[in-house]
């Protein structure tokens, strides 16, 4: 099976506490919307397939690791787009890009939490892809900047997180477990004590992608 062309660029991930992370810079792709690899972008949406799984590491005196779930997340308007490309000759590497994401119904100890997109997040991809319509290719979403607070705590998550787009079923999976990625967590203000000042955290959920142009292809 021909492979589709890739550019491969150097990824430069870098995290502080408090300021938003560098994004970082994953493959190129001809990027087919509706079967149209046009230099155009397209309206997007993105609708999570059940509960998001949120987890911050905690050690020794904290306890046991702190879960947090939301029961759905969304993308709508707001400017998200998938980039099209290739047409021209010049391949996208920026696949989709989220200037927010809605979270609904999370919550932890001390009650229900507001959650705040802080900076926009980018979607790169990471592996190779094939002509086909079917393959699932490795991602990530880069310049995650979130802030969740509620009347005992606050805190802001910042990084990257490591996921796979499945063109098959237009599902983008968000997999940031093991606490071993680039997505980490920042004490702001509060928690009771329970919160450590910063340290690792977890990501899990799947999202049913939409466009405006049909479906997505990599190539």
């Amino acid at each position: 099976m021909k492979l589709k062309r890739t550019i491969v660029g150097i990824a430069a991930l870098a995290l502080t506490a408090f300021g938003g992370p560098a994004l970082a810079t994953g493959n190129a792709y001809a990027v087919a919307v509706g079967g149209s690899t046009a230099n155009t972008s397209y309206a997007l949406s993105m609708a999570s397939a059940g509960t998001l799984q949120w987890s911050l590491q905690r050690d020794a005196p904290y306890g046991t690791n702190l879960n947090m779930n939301c029961t759905s997340a969304n993308v709508t308007g707001s400017g998200a787009t998938v980039n099209g490309g290739a047409s021209d000759g010049t391949a996208p590497t920026e696949i989709a890009n989220f200037p927010s994401m809605n979270f609904l119904g999370c919550s932890t100890f001390g009650g229900a939490l507001t959650v705040t997109t802080n900076a926009p997040m980018v979607l790169h991809g990471t592996s190779a892809a094939t002509t086909s319509a079917t393959d699932v290719v490795q991602v990530h979403l880069e310049g995650v900047d979130i802030t969740w607070s509620n009347a005992v705590c606050k805190f802001r998550w910042t990084g990257s997180a490591r996921g796979s787009f499945n063109e098959a079923t237009q599902q983008l999976t968000i997999n940031e477990t093991g606490y071993t990625g680039s997505l980490s967590y920042s004490l702001i203000a509060g928690c009771l004590g329970q919160v450590p000042a910063s340290g690792n955290a977890n990501l899990a959920g799947t999202f049913n992608v939409m466009t405006a142009g049909g479906a997505i292809n990599l190539r």
